[in-house]
């Protein structure tokens, strides 16, 4: 029996030792930043060391000890890949993660299957707070401006400068993801706010974006004379499969370059005519595509707010419609889209022609409609909310040329 057990030790001995010749240490000589630094969401975090790879990755496991935001206390987050901004022979810059708690997080280096821990660090709270409306602007130089603006003083901050070669068009905004997202020169981008941190997510092709669901973009692309729609999630639900419509190519190369929005089970477009008109281009998701009143505007865009019930009217519902300018004037006029798709009530009157609008619904007593507008060469931003019916505008004038409310 003892013969038996010191075989069995001695196996165990052995193994231990032939496994650590498999796996030996990926780097040597490894330098972690101080344990009491605190890093913010975004910032660079530098690991020297010996023996870097060029495709070396970067994983992190993220703990945290108080609960915010709806994040219950004692939470983690394994298996997050870490943003490599900058590699050598020598170490690896990555971004700290946004979007959690205060945390401890376990630095890992991932090389081909293999998992190598290197250090903690500590980083402070990146759970997204407020919302607040935000500014895009294009500037002389090819760069894109992102400013937050203040929702009530209408005070602008700067948030970050693009380079050239990235932009955001068709922003939208998903609520608590931290995200804008939108399209740029055929691709999904997107610009976490939390970490000021752009990306290309590819999907080539893509020609408007839209919001489908609370935690998901809709990007609509073309080919072969059909607009598919294709959804992918801020998380790790599956997206589900692609819709597609058949719409001639002489409508699609007049849709107008702006978000989109769903409501129900419609996705309300806008096109642009050579005659001067305007008309809404709905988007069926259960099937079928086709076009609504066309009228003499200068621009249109879609929006989306909430109405009474036909059958109960102390119970609100969702509705679509369409700011709609002409002669320096805009409206926001609600669109039947089970019907003849004619439009219908016109909910509010603002001067100026409308270059963006963005929806922001805090609480179940508000939601307010912001609306970017030109007129005598300043642009100035007007506020609705649909459910007080009541009317402002922000003081002051922006330089923007789009807007989105995003947190």
């Amino acid at each position: 029996m003892k013969k038996f057990l010191l075989l069995l030790l001695s196996g165990a001995i052995f193994g231990a030792c032939s496994d650590k010749k498999a796996h030996p240490a990926l780097v040597t000589d490894v330098v972690m930043p101080p344990e009491s630094w605190v890093f913010a969401p975004g910032d660079g975090v530098t690991v020297s060391a010996e023996g870097f790879e060029p495709d070396d990755e970067i994983m992190l496991e993220i703990y945290w000890e108080e609960g915010a935001e709806g994040f219950a206390p004692n939470g983690f987050a394994k298996g997050v890949r870490g943003i490599v901004t900058l590699r050598t022979a020598a170490s690896v810059t990555f971004l700290a993660p946004g979007h959690y708690p205060a945390s401890t997080t376990r630095v890992l280096l991932f090389r081909r299957g293999h998992l190598m821990p290197l250090g903690k660090i500590r980083v402070a709270d990146g759970v997204p707070k407020a919302a607040a409306l935000y500014g895009i602007s294009d500037s002389d130089t090819d760069k894109t401006v992102i400013d937050r603006i203040d929702l009530s003083t209408g005070g602008v901050t700067p948030i970050e400068t693009l380079g050239a070669g990235r932009g955001i068009t068709c922003a939208v905004g998903l609520p608590g993801s931290g995200w804008i997202c939108g399209v740029y020169s055929g691709s999904m981008v997107g610009f976490d706010l939390t970490m000021n941190y752009y990306n290309d997510f590819g999907y080539r092709s893509c020609l408007l974006a839209g919001q489908i669901t609370d935690s998901s973009v809709g990007l609509i692309s073309h080919d072969a004379g059909r607009l598919r729609l294709t959804t992918q999630t801020m998380t790790r639900t599956p997206s589900p499969a692609p819709v597609s419509w058949p719409v001639p190519d002489e409508v699609v190369h007049t849709l107008a370059v702006q978000p989109f929005v769903r409501v129900g089970s419609d996705l309300l477009l806008a096109q642009r005519n050579a005659d001067g008109t305007c008309a809404p281009v709905v988007l069926r998701v259960s099937g079928g595509a086709g076009s609504g009143e066309a009228v003499e505007a200068d621009a249109m865009v879609p929006f989306w707010t909430a109405v009474p019930s036909a059958a109960d009217p102390d119970k609100m519902v969702q509705a679509g419609g369409y700011a709609v300018s002409k002669e320096g004037i805009t409206q926001l006029r609600l669109f039947n889209t089970a019907g003849d798709g004619t439009f219908g009530e016109t909910l509010a009157e603002v001067p100026g022609t409308v270059l963006s609008v963005t929806e922001y619904a805090p609480d179940k007593n508000t939601l307010e409609i912001y609306l970017l507008c030109e007129a005598l060469g300043g642009r100035h931003i007007h506020v609705y909310d649909a459910l007080k019916k009541t009317q402002r505008t922000l003081p002051g004038e922006f330089g923007c040329s789009r807007i989105v409310a995003a947190k």
